[in-house]
């Protein structure tokens, strides 16, 4: 079950990449995300691999030895993390302002009326609760 912890930086393209396998996968071998993560790109073995490992380290993934290969399984959600990583951006590239990154983002964004529409729904029921 993933604990919740906290991300002390954002996680690299390469790390985001094997994250978003691991998090559609759930629990997983290497070899699983590999095969996966190459449909997209090409990456040895060793480089997920290696890769995996980093993210143990940093707490984001534990692995368990099943008979021959190590199964790993996230330790954080994907949705804490982009929570984690929202703050990260509004703490560090809006000096901790996040109505600042919102309007840039609707500003300059190419967000559909539709997707604008649906923002000003979570918005009235955020400012309602």
């Amino acid at each position: 079950m993933a604990k919740k912890i906290k991300i002390d930086k954002p996680l690299t393209e390469v790390e985001l990449q094997l994250m978003n396998v691991i998090w559609s996968l759930g629990s997983c071998t290497i070899k699983e995300v590999q095969n996966e993560i190459n449909k997209h790109r090409e990456l040895a073995y060793t480089s997920v691999a290696t890769i995996m490992k980093i993210l143990e380290t940093k707490g984001i993934l534990t692995s368990i030895k099943n008979d021959k290969a190590h199964i790993y399984s996230p330790q954080i959600t994907k949705e804490v993390y982009e929570a984690q990583s929202l703050d990260h951006l509004a703490e560090n590239l809006f000096g901790g302002d996040p109505s600042m990154m919102v309007m840039r983002l609707i500003n300059d964004a190419n967000i559909s009326k539709k997707d604008l529409e649906v923002i000003r729904k979570v918005l009235d029921t955020r400012i309602d609760s």
